[in-house]
């Protein structure tokens, strides 16, 4: 087994550069600007005139493709949670001297990186929108909210700032939630890595793919690459994937998401057997991702994306409800709902969106740098 997997490492490092330490920071920071950029496309969600979720896949109805661009781009860009989780795994695990205080220095720093400015981002937005719908009550953006403030109870109230047992009203800190719940439970998973890595990796992995979510997570899958990025640390597994290994991966990849896309024409309704496929084919997009940013990341051009990386977390914070509202707000000057226009009303929204976010994360920072620090979970804005 161990040679079996030796032979399949060194497949996949043939013609890899070697990763520094400051090759690994600017390859993670690349990472993250281009995965949480992935994940505003993914967030756009469906059309404002669809009549099948891109969740789905490509709307059989409406053919064309303006729908078939918007399901692929979501289907591609699931590998975003996983491989924020398993770089999250990775950099947590890096545990030297008593490992008991190491643990505990890490979940103290996460508080202060994910969960507090998890809170102060709900916190703005509830009343933020609640101003809105109490003077324009109904307001279509009204749709777009986890919450609704005629019917809300106190719990409500609740998880939408701090995501107890429910989504915030800022949905995509789910995905923060569920990190610091990792952390939360490091200890345990430190236990898993240490005495039984690949029956736990077999765990939760399963876990996964049948959608359990383990009762304290939204998903599973951020606890599960979380644990494999600690996994790979821990053993000492190699990071590097040349050229040819990361073309196969993609190309493999790419074929796996155009097949899920079409997968209305030939599927009835969302089967079980479909979410499991569509769950696994994650892990295909991590090793297909991670090993086409190393052959972008250290190009010129990857270097000047990289700089940005310490405003990943700002652009994730501050992307959703904005987008929701300049997606409504650009539809009103559609035209005509064809395919074309269609496609442009999803690029301009996302471009708008991204632009209006890090040109917000620049006059914060250069005005206010230590309340953006704040935001940014102590990010900087710029390496």
């Amino acid at each position: 087994m161990w040679r079996k997997m030796t032979g399949v490492t060194t497949a996949l490092r043939s013609g890899a550069r070697s990763l520094a330490a400051s090759d690994l920071s600017q390859l993670i920071d690349f990472s993250r600007i281009v995965l949480i950029v992935g994940l505003v496309f993914l967030h756009y969600e469906r059309y404002p005139n669809a009549t099948l979720s891109p969740f789905r896949g490509m709307d059989p109805a409406q053919p064309g493709i303006a729908t078939f661009i918007n399901s692929f781009m979501l289907f591609f860009f699931f590998s975003v949670v996983p491989l924020l989780s398993l770089i999250s795994g990775w950099l947590f695990f890096n545990l030297r001297g008593d490992v008991v205080e190491a643990l505990s220095a890490r979940v103290r720093r996460r508080f202060g990186s994910l969960y507090l400015p998890l809170v102060c981002w709900n916190a703005f937005y509830l009343a933020l929108m609640w101003v809105l719908f109490r003077e324009a009550p109904n307001h279509p953006l009204a749709g777009e909210l986890n919450i609704d403030f005629s019917t809300a109870s106190v719990m409500d109230y609740i998880n939408a700032v701090f995501a107890v047992d429910a989504h915030p009203i800022g949905f995509q800190f789910w995905f923060v939630r569920d990190l610091f719940v990792s952390a939360l439970i490091s200890p345990l998973l430190y236990l898993m890595l240490r005495y039984i890595p690949f029956i736990g990796a077999i765990l939760l992995g399963a876990a996964w793919l049948k959608g359990f979510d383990l009762w304290v997570f939204f998903r599973s899958d951020v606890v599960f690459f979380f644990y494999l990025g600690g996994l790979v640390r821990m053993r000492g597994f190699a990071l590097e994937v040349g050229p040819k290994a990361a073309a196969i991966a993609f190309g493999i990849y790419v074929a796996l998401v155009t097949l899920r896309t079409l997968a209305p024409y030939a599927v009835i309704g969302d089967p079980f057997w479909l979410q499991a496929v569509t769950r696994g084919m994650r892990l295909v997009g991590v090793l297909a991702c991670w090993g086409i940013f190393q052959q972008i990341a250290f190009t010129e051009t990857g270097g000047r994306i990289a700089r940005y990386g310490g405003l990943a977390f700002f652009l994730h914070a501050a992307h959703f409800p904005l987008l929701a509202a300049v997606k409504l707000t650009l539809w009103d000057w559609v035209p005509y709902p064809s395919q074309g226009w269609m496609l442009a009303h999803y690029l301009l929204s996302v471009a708008v969106t991204v632009l209006l976010c890090l040109g917000a994360a620049f006059a914060l920072a250069s005005t206010a740098p230590r309340l953006f620090a704040y935001l940014n979970g102590g990010r900087l804005a710029l390496h």
